[in-house]
Protein backbone atom coordinates (compact mmCIF):
# COMPACT_ATOMS: atom_id res chain seq x y z
CA UNK A 1 0.00 0.00 0.00
CA UNK A 2 2.93 2.01 0.51
CA UNK A 3 4.61 1.62 -2.64
CA UNK A 4 1.41 2.16 -4.18
CA UNK A 5 0.92 6.18 -2.08
CA UNK A 6 4.88 6.54 -3.45
CA UNK A 7 4.20 5.72 -6.70
CA UNK A 8 0.91 8.04 -6.90
CA UNK A 9 2.34 10.86 -5.32
CA UNK A 10 5.45 11.11 -7.52
CA UNK A 11 2.98 10.60 -10.58
CA UNK A 12 1.49 13.42 -9.63
CA UNK A 13 4.20 15.27 -9.22
CA UNK A 14 5.68 14.30 -12.22
CA UNK A 15 2.39 15.67 -14.31
CA UNK A 16 2.35 18.63 -12.58
CA UNK A 17 5.87 20.07 -12.85
CA UNK A 18 6.44 18.72 -16.45
CA UNK A 19 3.69 20.67 -18.06
CA UNK A 20 5.56 22.83 -19.94
CA UNK A 21 4.03 26.11 -21.67
CA UNK A 22 4.97 27.67 -25.07
CA UNK A 23 5.46 31.26 -24.47
CA UNK A 24 5.25 33.32 -27.50
CA UNK A 25 6.42 36.91 -27.71
CA UNK A 26 3.20 38.35 -28.87
CA UNK A 27 -0.61 37.29 -28.17
CA UNK A 28 -3.21 39.37 -30.11
CA UNK A 29 -7.10 40.00 -28.82
CA UNK A 30 -9.34 40.68 -31.97
CA UNK A 31 -12.69 39.89 -33.63
CA UNK A 32 -13.11 37.31 -36.44
CA UNK A 33 -16.04 36.83 -39.26
CA UNK A 34 -17.50 33.18 -39.32
CA UNK A 35 -19.78 33.85 -42.20
CA UNK A 36 -21.33 30.50 -41.42
CA UNK A 37 -22.39 31.76 -37.80
CA UNK A 38 -25.95 32.79 -38.40
CA UNK A 39 -27.34 35.73 -36.57
CA UNK A 40 -24.14 36.79 -35.03
CA UNK A 41 -21.11 35.87 -37.19
CA UNK A 42 -18.34 38.15 -35.34
CA UNK A 43 -16.72 36.45 -32.81
CA UNK A 44 -13.67 37.08 -30.24
CA UNK A 45 -10.24 35.32 -31.28
CA UNK A 46 -6.66 34.86 -29.59
CA UNK A 47 -3.59 34.73 -31.54
CA UNK A 48 0.01 33.90 -30.33
CA UNK A 49 3.04 34.17 -32.17
CA UNK A 50 6.79 34.99 -32.02
CA UNK A 51 6.83 37.77 -35.13
CA UNK A 52 4.74 39.83 -36.60
CA UNK A 53 4.73 42.89 -39.28
CA UNK A 54 2.36 45.97 -40.06
CA UNK A 55 0.86 47.18 -42.88
CA UNK A 56 -0.32 50.39 -41.67
CA UNK A 57 -2.46 49.65 -38.48
CA UNK A 58 -3.00 46.26 -39.82
CA UNK A 59 -1.33 43.42 -38.37
CA UNK A 60 -0.03 40.06 -40.28
CA UNK A 61 2.01 37.02 -39.21
CA UNK A 62 3.06 34.02 -41.43
CA UNK A 63 2.26 30.49 -40.00
CA UNK A 64 4.96 27.24 -39.91
CA UNK A 65 2.99 26.25 -43.29
CA UNK A 66 3.50 29.59 -44.92
CA UNK A 67 0.17 30.99 -44.75
CA UNK A 68 -0.35 34.49 -44.59
CA UNK A 69 -2.56 35.42 -40.93
CA UNK A 70 -3.96 38.98 -41.27
CA UNK A 71 -5.33 40.70 -38.44
CA UNK A 72 -7.38 44.27 -39.09
CA UNK A 73 -8.07 46.32 -36.28
CA UNK A 74 -9.46 46.50 -33.43
CA UNK A 75 -7.16 44.46 -31.43
CA UNK A 76 -5.26 44.58 -29.05
CA UNK A 77 -1.81 43.42 -29.05
CA UNK A 78 0.28 42.33 -26.25
CA UNK A 79 4.11 42.15 -26.12
CA UNK A 80 5.39 39.84 -23.42
CA UNK A 81 8.49 41.54 -23.06
CA UNK A 82 7.25 45.03 -23.40
CA UNK A 83 3.78 47.13 -23.04
CA UNK A 84 0.29 46.18 -24.51
CA UNK A 85 -0.60 48.13 -27.58
CA UNK A 86 -4.34 48.87 -28.73
CA UNK A 87 -5.55 49.68 -32.39
CA UNK A 88 -8.89 50.91 -32.53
Amino acid sequence: MKKLIVSLVFLIILITFSCNRNKYRYKIHGKIYIPTAGLHPIHDAIWYTDTISFDGDTLYYFNSDGSKVTIRPPYTLIDNTKQTIKRN
